[in-house]
């Protein structure tokens, strides 16, 4: 195993679930150098980068289209189905909040680690991680909710304490309003974002407990709706975007500090004229996905992606009819960071055999064939016959 050379290397663990990759890390101190090797964890975690979206239906399915799918230039969907709704919350650096019957929930579905938070009613929720090291993460808890009418109140629970605290802030806003619950909230500049139905967002410093309102480029088409319309971070920019039948635009919050919004890109070749709705569902400055589907709900759609560089639409795999566009796509990027966790007592046999089948979807080896889930774990002697059909090419 030690004269295998880097590439071949690369190839075998590229091709196992990331726990195993992480066990490999046992296997002699090379191993254990290469994959803790940042630029190999990056190169890992974007390899097996992918986009994830739960039905509004019980029972749940939750779909995932990877980003980078092997041997292919097609993606390949893979599903499991829940037996209950586990909504999802917020997403933030390879960390999931849920929301199941009781509290909420912040998961790693890599590594399985898990919390369930006690809460009581709120009118929008966050999550926000920073890494304390490249091995831990810690997160925090925003629960927000409306007092007296006129003022937000904000709640914070921390990994660091494990409880809940009230910040002192009571944040005030001329024009009082519910929450988008159809765009996820974003963690950026230590601050998280949530847009609001009167098309603004409130944004929230974590550090600092500092609110304050952003207001959307004066051009953005309004309302912000899910099915046009797309929120998220990208290069550590916050970035909206708008999708129509003749154009899509793309703007970057250019200058944070004192709100300055600049058109960064527009589309003007737009793919699929006949598809009635195009969903804006992942966008990373070089590729632009979208999901479109006709009006009929009983009909299946296609993902389709835009390349920035070349201007060149590519169909990358069929969407199932029971996909809908209630939910939001998550772009998710998995991380083999640990959280701190506590004991939660009584934890139902169901609860957890939900938990492991999202860590199977999304930490790898799962896909659906014809309504069955197949599990693909690597061979244990991968590594030996890709070496010896290599040497035998050589």
């Amino acid at each position: 195993m030690e004269d295998l050379c880097d590439n071949l290397l690369d190839d075998i663990l590229y091709r196992l679930p990331l726990k195993s990759v992480v066990t490999c890390k046992c296997i002699s101190k090379r191993f254990n150098t290469f994959i803790s090797d940042p630029g190999f964890e990056s190169k890992l975690f974007l390899h097996n980068s992918c986009i994830f979206h739960c039905t509004k239906d019980s029972p749940n399915f939750y779909f995932k289209v990877p980003l980078y799918p092997p041997n292919s230039d097609k993606a390949t969907e893979s599903s499991v189905k829940l037996p209950r709704r586990f909504k999802v919350l917020a997403y933030c650096s390879g960390l999931l909040l849920l929301l199941p019957t009781e509290g909420v929930l912040v998961l790693n579905p890599v590594t399985k680690r898990h919390q369930i938070i006690n809460i009581f009613h709120y009118d929008a929720i966050g999550l926000a991680v920073e890494p304390i090291s490249s091995s831990l993460h810690r997160y925090k808890v925003v629960r927000i909710g409306a007092r007296d009418g006129d003022s937000y109140q904000f709640d914070i629970f921390s990994s660091d304490t494990m409880s809940w605290r009230r910040s002192s802030t009571k944040f005030t806003c001329m024009v009082m309003s519910n929450f988008n619950n159809d765009a996820l909230p974003i963690y950026s500049h230590g601050t998280l974002h949530w847009i609001r139905k009167c098309n603004d967002i409130l944004a929230f410093d974590i550090e600092k407990e500092e609110a304050r309102i952003i207001e959307l480029p004066l051009n953005f088409p309004l309302p912000f709706e899910y099915w046009t319309s797309w929120f998220g971070v990208v290069n550590g920019l916050l970035t909206l975007i708008s999708t129509s039948s003749k154009e899509i635009l793309v703007w970057i919050l250019n200058d944070y500090k004192n709100v300055e919004w600049v058109l960064k890109t527009r589309i003007t070749y737009i793919i699929n004229s006949e598809w009635s709705i195009r969903i804006p569902i992942f966008y990373d400055g070089e590729r632009l996905v979208l999901y479109l589907r006709n009006v009929n709900a009983g009909e299946n759609g296609e993902f389709c992606m835009y390349d920035i560089a070349t201007d060149k639409w590519r169909k990358i795999g069929m969407v199932w009819a029971i996909l809908d566009n209630i939910r939001a796509f998550v772009p998710f990027v998995p991380s083999l960071a640990e959280i701190k966790t506590t004991t939660w007592p009584d934890v139902s046999t169901r609860v957890v055999q939900i938990l492991h089948k999202l860590s199977l979807l999304l930490g790898g080896g799962v896909t659906l064939k014809k309504d069955v889930l197949q599990l693909k774990w690597a061979e244990p002697n991968l590594y030996s016959k890709i070496h010896e059909r290599r040497c035998g090419e050589a």
